[in-house]
Formats: structure tokens, C-alpha cells, sequence
């Protein structure tokens, strides 16, 4: 059975054997998660404030953070008891039997007992070290995907100790992945909205992102029949089945996609921006739709990387990109020798 991780009790220890550096030592733990500073740098940091015989202290520290954030991502599924054991009835009392009493004639013989062992069987594995063990915090950023729980839950620990807080609770957690993806789906829908045209139901849902914008100067029998500016609630049958809407039949589709075509000009067919999205998209939507990111202390730092992003990158910031990924075709190769090594083993 594992050792529960008691976090609160080594953060203590470690507070304690920092003393006054501790502030020092938060703002250096901040700079790490933020991916300000190397593992190597904090490490030497770390060493400087502590003494000789408290740097266990440090790595018991990262090692419960590590392990503690990994529970949400790794909680093990509640195990299902077995039918037999359901079914058995309580009152059943489990039977005695009785211990034969029988003379053991050759009780000091030995050579009957003997059960060959494999010395191998007790010769150390080797494993092979793969890119997932080393400890490195924040890539989100470099592999353009969203940071995942157990990253959330290490930073979350890190502002919760900066503010006095202990402890950081699960539903918290998730909740602030689910407010991350809310946001980042509001920004999205405004950079769509201004780079392309899109149509409105109920004057507020915006949906075919991407269709061309018809001429308002036009006059159009659509707005009498425009089926889509409405919606319908469903309908729950007796049986307890949710029932779709009726949708249009092919005949009114068709008309409708006809309509909205011979509304639109050649020339503003071809003066669509059709490309990619590029950061001047961005920029132009966080400048337009200011209330996108409410809090103004997300907004200003959101402008500038974005104004920032905006140059080209320079000789050294290449050359850095360059020996990173160098790093990391040395890092796989060296994990699959040891993968082949443990093979031949």
C-alpha cells in the first residue's frame, strides 16, 4: 500500500529550514514553473539558501509536488466487488477443520523441501530512461496544446502558497481547465467573427463561421422565410426519448443555398480573406472586442506578447530552437539503445 503524501508537513520542514529566505525561495519555485529558470539553476538556488544537511529537504519537496499532482490524472478506477463475495450470506459461520495430528518422522530432512530458484530472476533490471522522466514543467507553449491537469494543479499549489493557502482542492482544479478552454473558445469566435462572415440565430448564437457576407443592398425574399432565426425546442416522447426538431426538407435547402449565393458578389467573393489566421487577426480582435478577457491585469500581458510576437525571431532565439531539438533526437536515441540493451538482455 503506498505512503499517503502528506505535503503540508514537508512544506513546514522546508519553511522552517529556509527561515527568512523563504520568499526568496517561492519567487525562485515561480520563476521555474514559469519556465524563467532551468531545473539546474532552481537547484543551485535552492543550494545556496539551505544548508549542506537540509537539501533533502528540497528534493522531498519537488518529489511530493511531482507525485501529488499526478493524482488526478492517475486516480485508479474503484475496484468492483466480486459476486461471489456479494452473494455469500453473513450468517454463515466458516467451518474448523481440525489440524491432522500425524508424526513427522524426518522433521530435520531438508533435501525434499529444496525448490530450484533462476538467479537471473533476482539480477537487476535494466530500464530504460525514456523523454517522460525528466522533470520539466511548461511546455504547453512550445508544443501549442493546452497545459494539462497535473500541470494546472502544480501552479495552482504555487499561487496558493504565495496567498497563504495550504492546500489546492480538485474541483478547483477543473474548474479553472473548463474556465481556460470557456476562454479561449470566446477568442476564437471573435478572431473567426471579424476575419470572416458568419450567420446569427436568435440575434445571439453565432454559427457557419466562414460563409461569405451577402450585399445588404439587395432585396431579398429570404428575410420572410428565414427559417433559421428561430429555434424550436425538442420534444420528449412517452417513452422518455428526446426528439429532435424537423429540419428542412432538401427542396427548401437547396432554394435557401441558392439564395444565399446569387446575394453575394464576385468581387467580395474574392476579397475574403481565405488564408490562415495570423496574429494581426488577433490583435485586431483583442483591440476590437476589449471584454473578451475581462480582467485587465490577462488583457495587457495578452497585448504585448501578442505586439511582441509580432517580430521576427532573432539569430541567437534560432540557434537556441536548433540545439533543442538536437537535445531532444540525442535524448531518443539514447532511450532506444537502452530499450534495444534491455532486449538483448
Amino acid at each position: 500500500m503506498a505512503v499517503p503524501i502528506n505535503l503540508n508537513a514537508i512544506k513546514k520542514d522546508l519553511t522552517e529550514a529556509l527561515g527568512d529566505s523563504i520568499n526568496a525561495y517561492q519567487q525562485s519555485l515561480k520563476a521555474w514553473f514559469r519556465q524563467k529558470m532551468s531545473k539546474e539553476e532552481f537547484d543551485t538556488e535552492a543550494r545556496k539558501m539551505l544548508k549542506a544537511d537540509m537539501v533533502h529537504l528540497h528534493n522531498r519537496f519537488l518529489l511530493s509536488i511531482l507525485a501529488k499532482c499526478q493524482v488526478l490524472s492517475n486516480t485508479p478506477a474503484p475496484a468492483e466487488k466480486s459476486p461471489s463475495a456479494s452473494n455469500s450470506s453473513p450468517k454463515q459461520k466458516p467451518k474448523l477443520k481440525r489440524k491432522a495430528t500425524t508424526a513427522t518422522t524426518n522433521r530435520n530432512n531438508y533435501t525434499q523441501k529444496f525448490i530450484p530458484v533462476n538467479p537471473i530472476s533476482y539480477a537487476p533490471v535494466v530500464s530504460p530512461r525514456s523523454l517522460e522522466d525528466d522533470i520539466n514543467v511548461g511546455f504547453s507553449s512550445r508544443e501549442a496544446t493546452l497545459p494539462d491537469i497535473s500541470m494546472v494543479h502544480g501552479r495552482m499549489y504555487v499561487c496558493a502558497w504565495e496567498n497563504g493557502l495550504d492546500d489546492v482542492a480538485e474541483n478547483a482544479v477543473k474548474f479553472v481547465m473548463t474556465a481556460v478552454e470557456s476562454q479561449l473558445k470566446d477568442i476564437i469566435v471573435k478572431v473567426l467573427g471579424r476575419k470572416s462572415g458568419y450567420k446569427l440565430r436568435e440575434k445571439r448564437f453565432k454559427y457557419s463561421i466562414g460563409c461569405d457576407v451577402p450585399n445588404p443592398y439587395l432585396r431579398r425574399s429570404q428575410l420572410k422565410t428565414n427559417y433559421f432565426r428561430e429555434s424550436d425546442a425538442t420534444e420528449i416522447s412517452n417513452s422518455g426519448i428526446q426528439t429532435p426538431t424537423i429540419r428542412l426538407s432538401e427542396e427548401a435547402a437547396e432554394l435557401e443555398a441558392i439564395q444565399q449565393l446569387a446575394s453575394v458578389s464576385v468581387n467580395e467573393q474574392m476579397q475574403n480573406d481565405k488564408g490562415p489566421i495570423t496574429l494581426f487577426h488577433l490583435l485586431d480582435a483583442l483591440q476590437l472586442y476589449r471584454n473578451v478577457i475581462p480582467s485587465h491585469s490577462v488583457y495587457v500581458p495578452a497585448v504585448e506578447k501578442t505586439i511582441h510576437q509580432l517580430s521576427h525571431s532573432t539569430h541567437e532565439e534560432l540557434e537556441q530552437d536548433v540545439i533543442h531539438h538536437q537535445e531532444v533526437n540525442i535524448k531518443q536515441q539514447l532511450a532506444n539503445q537502452q530499450y534495444q540493451l534491455q532486449l538483448v538482455l
